[in-house]
């Protein structure tokens, strides 16, 4: 019978060569555009707009995969040294891209990196956050350009408050002298 630890072990090296797999078949799924049900907002660790969940599995799961293989073909007698040395590659190659699709893609690298139906799927929703930037950009250039007083009374209009308030306008100057002597 085995010990705990024999268990453990062998539990360990089952999960370890399930995972990859288990993480890029998901993975090879979004990037084909089959599996879609991810797609959506970012959760709360994420900087990204949008989620890319299906497309980090796939970036995890293949220095896994490839783990794998090189530990299986290591258990059928290739030279060892060979073999740890090819497990590094992919691990160096994936896990930053792992990483940049949690925190922040290069609009570089999005043409490499995110397939087509999901850069189809998120350019409205980009160019509608683009140009609502925009409008306020040139809102602020044309307001920057009044003086403060009108300025004040286009963002109270804007509010739709400039209606219900009654301003009233007073010399700064005025104001200064009579509060600094006390």
């Amino acid at each position: 019978m085995d010990t705990p630890t024999q268990f453990a072990v062998i539990a360990f090296g089952v999960f370890v060569i399930c995972v990859g797999p288990a993480l890029l078949v998901p993975g090879v799924l979004a990037y084909s555009g089959r599996w879609t049900s991810w797609v959506g907002p970012s959760g709360s660790q994420s900087t990204a707009k949008h989620s890319r969940l299906g497309f980090m599995m796939f970036w995890a799961g293949v220095p896994m995969t490839v783990m794998d293989v090189l530990l299986g073909l290591e258990a059928l007698g290739v030279d060892a040294s060979l073999t740890r040395e090819l497990i590094l590659a992919p691990m160096i190659l994936c896990m930053p891209i792992v990483m940049m699709h949690i925190y922040f893609l290069p609009k570089v690298l999005r043409p490499l990196l995110l397939p087509q139906w999901y850069r189809d799927w998120e350019d409205p929703i980009n160019e509608r956050a683009d140009q609502e930037t925009e409008l306020r950009r040139a809102r602020r250039k044309r307001l920057r350009k009044l003086p403060r007083a009108e300025r004040r009374r286009v963002r109270l209009q804007e509010m739709g408050a400039a209606d219900r308030l009654i301003i009233v306008e007073v010399d700064q100057k005025v104001i200064w002298e009579k509060t600094s002597r006390y």
